[in-house]
């Protein structure tokens, strides 16, 4: 199978790199209107309230956002990658054929962030009832657990693809799938969250750590457990930064494998930050903007 490659900074969660072509987005109108508006209230009625200047502001960057995801959007297709074991679905840009429409794509998304970010970061609280389901999409996906569905304006539903550490593939000595995940306990360190509801699995068992000390309790608990085991590695999962901004999110996830509190070098399982989008109460995911490590 010819596989075309897809859009992501740095190395995919398969292995398989992206492609994509995206026109430059154009320059928005949306400002000028805005401004337009609030001449015509500011010489109708006064001086428009801050607090409906904000909106306006809100308003705005909104649309950007909504205009930069179809930008993004344009040209997209799908990686066919076989029916055995359930392998996901894989978003592919078959269109791309220079360096410049890669950047185009790639300006696209970094926008988004930046937008997400500026607008999000210390502004919105995370730990929400919006914010949990983010986070337990989050944690099913990374856990091998469930998946998130991709964003798309497709009527079909398309699951992601697994993530680094989990789900199955084929055997390439038999007709069976192998299992990338071996163990049956996944740690994850929280530290903008005080709890959650974690999502249920017959074989993956989730334990967490909260709040700003987070990483210190799951370091000590490992410690005294393992005091006379030399050589024993702690590895978890770290979800953080974790902004969201209306129906936006971007969500940085990094999994350490740590020897007595330090990071050992080759052994980091890597890392990866989602663009997620909300659609009604379901989060979905717009784009896996950056991959690294194993």
């Amino acid at each position: 199978m010819v596989m075309q490659s897809v859009f992501v900074r740095g190395r995919s969660l398969m292995m398989i790199h992206a492609i994509a072509v995206v026109p430059m987005l154009a320059a928005s109108t949306g400002s000028a209107a805005a401004q337009t508006a609030t001449a015509k209230r500011s010489t109708a009625g006064g001086a428009p309230t801050l607090a409906a200047q904000l909106r306006e502001d809100d308003d705005f960057y909104q649309r950007r956002l909504l205009n930069q995801r179809a930008q993004y959007l344009r040209g997209a297709s799908w990686a066919n990658l076989g029916e055995r074991c359930n392998p996901g679905s894989l978003r592919i840009f078959p269109g791309a054929t220079s360096r410049e429409e890669r950047d185009s794509l790639e300006r696209i998304v970094l926008r988004m962030e930046q937008t997400i970010l500026g607008r999000g970061a210390g502004a919105t609280a995370i730990d929400t009832p919006d914010g949990r389901a983010l986070l337990r999409t989050i944690v099913g996906w990374e856990a091998g657990i469930d998946r998130p569905n991709w964003d798309s304006d497709e009527k079909r539903v398309r699951q992601a693809i697994s993530t680094g550490l989990t789900g199955e593939y084929p055997d390439p000595n038999g007709p069976g799938c192998l299992t990338a995940i071996t163990n049956d306990t996944v740690t994850f360190v929280l530290p903008g969250f005080t709890d959650m509801i974690f999502p249920n699995s017959p074989n993956v068992r989730v334990k967490a750590y909260f709040g700003p000390e987070a990483i210190n309790h799951a370091r000590n608990e490992f410690a005294a457990k393992h005091l006379n085991t030399p050589g024993a590695e702690l590895s978890y999962i770290f979800i953080s930064p974790f902004v969201m901004w209306r129906d936006w999110a971007v969500v940085t996830v990094t999994r350490p494998v740590e020897e007595r509190g330090v990071v050992v070098g080759k052994r980091n399982d890597g890392g990866a930050v989602y663009l997620m989008h909300r659609v009604g109460t379901e989060w979905r995911l717009l784009s896996i903007m950056r991959t690294w490590g194993s």
